[in-house]
């Protein structure tokens, strides 16, 4: 920032927290242009303001709408019910494989992980159905390789490492 300039990015002056109270309400979107796009908040970014929107229709089908975050005029909520479209949204972008296994086998998975990784001194937290080491990693169902997500590519990459080489049945060693 020059030295006299007064503009400050829109992270700065929101709070991503006003942002959160719209995510899986639906909403209507009026941008610039005058157009109107409907439909349930599945996140908005706070830096970029983007709002990705998903409308479900009556045959289980799912379209979704990016609405870039600098054409925004007006964010309406037209139902304020979180819970009717939250497992959909929140299944909108897994995998298929995350998606066909029982919640059984899935906390299976994640203690397998979680062993293995203990096993091998890696400290480990469990936070509601993600992983995590040291505010650093975090590895969400279906607890494979792909599914590891950290800014820090060292520790992305030995992590990763560590459960592409986890054996089957490490659990009864």
């Amino acid at each position: 920032m020059m030295e006299g300039d007064t503009s400050v990015h829109a992270i700065y002056k929101k709070d991503p927290e006003e942002w959160m109270q719209f995510v899986y309400k639906q909403v209507t979107v009026l941008d610039e242009g005058g157009a109107e796009h409907t439909g349930w908040v599945f996140t908005i970014d706070p830096v970029s303001e983007t709002i990705v929107l998903a409308q479900f229709d009556q045959d289980g089908n799912v379209s979704v709408d990016i609405i870039k975050g600098s054409t925004v005029s007006k964010i309406t909520v037209i139902n304020n019910n979180t819970e009717l479209y939250r497992v959909q949204l929140d299944q909108l972008f897994r995998p298929a494989s995350a998606l066909a296994l029982t919640p059984d086998e899935m906390k299976r998975r994640q203690l397998l992980l979680k062993s293995w990784l203990e096993k091998n001194r890696i400290p480990v937290t469990v936070d509601g159905d993600i992983l995590t080491i040291a505010d650093a990693l975090f590895i969400e169902p279906p607890y494979g390789f792909e599914n590891c997500r950290s800014t820090n590519e060292i520790v992305l990459g030995r992590i990763q490492g560590l459960i592409k080489n986890m054996p089957e049945d490490h659990d009864t060693w």
